[in-house]
């Protein structure tokens, strides 16, 4: 096989050649570079971090209840750590997840009614034709 001028030189733990395009005036690809071996650590570190399942959480909590969440979270530190009772840690998740109900109905009732308004207007436009 033919290689490209811009290949990566290094080899493969199977033996064979890299086929990563090299970095601009480097003979490497950024995983094979020795001299970028602390940003190849710290972009794990932070995919690792961001694939979390947290993070993930997070991105689906409304932004109105980020400070919600954000106590929830800190509460649970707290009860595992001992200094909050979890009867109190009980009573607050009972009204976040209240919160919860409240947001999810609101949020059905606006889409059912963009439902009935979008039936309302083809029902009108079926009359009128």
């Amino acid at each position: 096989m033919a290689t490209r001028s811009d290949q990566c030189t290094a080899t493969r733990r199977d033996g064979g050649r890299c086929t990563a395009r090299a970095l601009p005036g480097r003979p490497y690809c950024f995983a094979h570079d020795p001299e970028l071996q602390a940003e190849r650590t710290e972009a794990r570190r932070r995919g690792g971090r961001n694939r979390a399942k947290v993070v993930r959480l997070r991105r689906l909590v409304p932004p109105r209840l980020l400070p919600v969440f954000d106590q929830l979270e800190q509460a649970l530190r707290d009860v595992l750590g001992g200094s909050l009772e979890p009867r109190r840690a009980m009573a607050a998740a009972s009204v976040a997840r209240a919160l919860v109900d409240v947001l999810q109905a609101g949020e059905l009732e606006e889409r059912l009614r963009k439902l009935e308004e979008a039936a309302q207007g083809e029902d009108v436009g079926r009359r009128v034709s």
